[in-house]
């Protein structure tokens, strides 16, 4: 029967009265509940974080499902709207991640630069954020700040981390020539590192191009120091072994050269350097035979193979030197016109890639496939035209620079979709703002009806009557108010008992049955009063929360009439925001497409470049042939096989 603690009196006072007292101490409560919270402490950026604002929640939700534009979004609005005051650091270091991945850098570097000092940075955690941005300076190249961001967090990192910080450093030095501090870097990476070969292989390059064979054999003989290497690692083994090859074929030391040359995998993709290096060792001693052994089978190979192409020239130029002239004329025609084709079809991808919209047609495909983000796992690396002619490109394809290139440029043309979509939305937001104009318009007449009704006034009215009440019970009357329901129930009987009693003549009723009645409203007055001070003491307190709750009513019936004048100008200024956002947007979107234009221009100059390049080596082969296809024709009178 009893509601709650404070909800006592409601069980003693008579119905009507009931539900506008239980709506006062309802309003009075809610307006407790929602007291402020005390200001937090500053949070401590490096330790995990405790989540207590829920618009962080929101953002950590959007960020580690791979949404981080959205991520990004709902940060700026929650700072706009200080909805972060427990995560006000955390949300902005975020930010900084974020912009960093979207390869923002100097929008990264600021945040950073303002959140973490070089204490921060001892963290493993925060000198992880250190080391992205020092990534992100190593690929665009600027290896100066690379280098100092890099030396000053390496020694924090996890391993695989501290590994690729010594890579960077030690590949910042070879581009320096600093091939003593290259060496110092390599030096403490670990052993099972991947990386560690790619390192060692360009170490031993470079102190082989500068005429030092001894600094440069312990890194090429053994690019690789793991037990069980990567087939990416045996890789970069049998290149450096065709470089040694080579080296010593340059110096005339054949056997050596040899021997490096037999080194490389048969399946690997250095297998065709060698057969042509294994080739010209033995032409150098005059055994003629030997080197058409291994060309004869470099032949049979893709010719796309720049060795394979250059093993066409070699093999006529052998059956010359063993005074084989027709097979020698053959093989030169055969070759004039596999590398006449081989310069047809490079010049039609550089017809594709100058006049046509290859590269663009590509990227959009790209994009497309995917959904509207610039999380890199959806970016893909080059692959252009197809393995027929991506071929002639794959030195270029290899290169990180060119692939960073390719993948920024996908970027961008995410981010021009993206502002295309915002630019769909923005009517959605015009019309969601008359939508709510409307909705407000339509609200303002019931506000002001109820504002001109002054409910409260009613409510007082009540509240008086209820304090009316309590004095009569104070004073030993209407004692019914605070009876039980099963006193109540006798009360009501016994009052229309003694109504009727008045109404019946005293000769048709004995006095007797008036005793009993008497005797009745006599009992039941003793039990009401029963504890009645503690009741009535319940009504007092109750009586007061009332009061409260009819003070709060009043109160917020005023802030609401406050409201209701401000809030008429609440719409004024948003269509500005919106169309000024179109603006922005518009802005922004033509920027990006210069950007976009920049990019696709750079890359097809790449292509273009490195098209010319082999076109150039193909004419070269083409009019080695041709000429030596006229020498023999000039020759071939004395040719014993044509005279035949």
């Amino acid at each position: 029967m009893l509601l709650n603690g404070r909800g006592l009196f409601v069980t003693y006072l008579y119905p009507k009265m009931r539900f506008c007292i239980l709506l006062l101490v309802g309003l009075f409560f809610h307006n407790l509940c929602s007291a402020e919270l005390a200001e937090q402490e500053r949070e401590d950026l490096k330790k995990p974080a405790h989540l207590q604002d829920l618009a962080y929640g929101e953002i950590l939700y959007d960020y580690y499902r791979g949404d981080e534009i959205s991520a990004l979004t709902h940060i700026l609005i929650a700072q706009k709207k200080n909805n972060l005051p427990n995560h006000t650091n955390s949300a902005e270091l975020l930010s900084g991640v974020i912009y960093l991945n979207l390869g923002m850098l100097s929008k990264a570097q600021t945040i950073f630069n303002r959140l973490l000092t070089k204490e921060d940075l001892k963290n493993e955690l925060l000198a992880k954020l250190e080391f992205y941005l020092a990534k992100l300076h190593y690929k665009q190249r600027d290896f100066a700040d690379a280098k100092r961001r890099l030396t000053g967090v390496y020694d924090v990192l996890e391993v695989e981390l501290k590994d690729q910080s010594l890579i960077m450093l030690s590949n910042i030095a070879l581009y320096d020539k600093d091939l003593e501090t290259a060496r110092s870097w390599l030096g403490q990476i670990s052993e099972d590192s991947e990386l560690l070969a790619y390192s060692r292989y360009n170490l031993g390059i470079l102190w082989l191009t500068s005429g030092d064979i001894t600094n440069s054999l312990p890194y090429l003989e053994k690019v690789y120091t793991t037990i069980e290497p990567t087939d990416v690692q045996r890789t970069l083994q049998d290149k450096a072994k065709v470089a040694l090859g080579f080296h010593y074929l340059k110096s005339k030391d054949f056997d050596t050269a040899r021997k490096y040359f037999l080194g490389v995998r048969l399946d690997s993709s250095y297998t065709n350097k060698a057969l042509l290096g294994m080739g010209w060792t033995y032409v150098e001693n005059q055994q003629y035979e030997k080197a058409l052994s291994h060309w004869l089978e470099l032949a049979n190979r893709d010719i796309r193979d720049i060795a394979v192409q250059e093993a066409l020239l070699a093999i006529p130029f052998a059956y010359q030197k063993l005074k084989a002239m027709k097979p020698a004329l053959e093989n030169y025609l055969e070759a004039s016109e596999l590398f006449q084709t081989q310069i047809e079809m490079i010049t039609e991808i550089e017809k594709q890639v100058s006049e046509g919209q290859l590269v663009e047609s590509l990227v959009l495909k790209l994009i497309k496939q995917n959904e509207i983000s610039t999380a890199d796992e959806n970016i893909q690396d080059s692959k252009l035209f197809g393995d027929e002619y991506d071929y002639y490109l794959y030195e270029l394809l290899a290169q990180n620079h060119f692939n960073e290139g390719f993948r920024n440029y996908q970027k961008l043309g995410r981010l021009a979709l993206m502002l295309d979509h915002w630019e769909q939305q923005l009517p959605m937001f015009s019309e969601m703002l008359n939508a709510n104009q409307l909705r407000f318009d339509e609200k303002i007449p019931q506000i002001d009806a109820y504002i001109q009704k002054d409910s409260v006034a009613e409510f007082e009215k009540y509240y008086q009557k209820i304090l009316h009440d309590i004095s009569e019970v104070e004073h030993l009357r209407s004692l019914h108010l605070v009876a039980s329901e099963e006193q109540f129930e006798i009360h009501t009987r016994l009052s229309r008992l003694e109504e009727r009693l008045k109404n019946i003549p005293h000769s048709m009723i004995s006095a007797e049955q008036r005793e009993k009645t008497k005797r009745a409203r006599g009992v039941l007055d003793w039990q009401l009063q029963d504890n009645l001070a503690e009741k009535i003491w319940g009504l007092n307190k109750e009586s007061t929360l009332v009061s409260q709750s009819i003070l709060e009513m009043r109160s917020r019936t005023e802030k609401l009439a406050s409201a209701r004048s401000y809030a008429l100008t609440r719409f004024v200024g948003y269509q500005q925001l919106i169309d000024d956002g179109a603006e922005k947007l518009s802005r922004l979107r033509l920027s990006i497409k210069g950007q976009v234009d920049i990019q696709s221009d750079y890359i097809k100059q790449q292509i273009l470049a490195v098209l010319r390049k082999r076109k150039a080596t193909l004419n070269h082969f083409l009019l080695q042939s041709d000429l030596s296809i006229a020498r023999l024709h000039e020759q071939a009178v004395f040719i014993p096989e044509i005279e035949e």
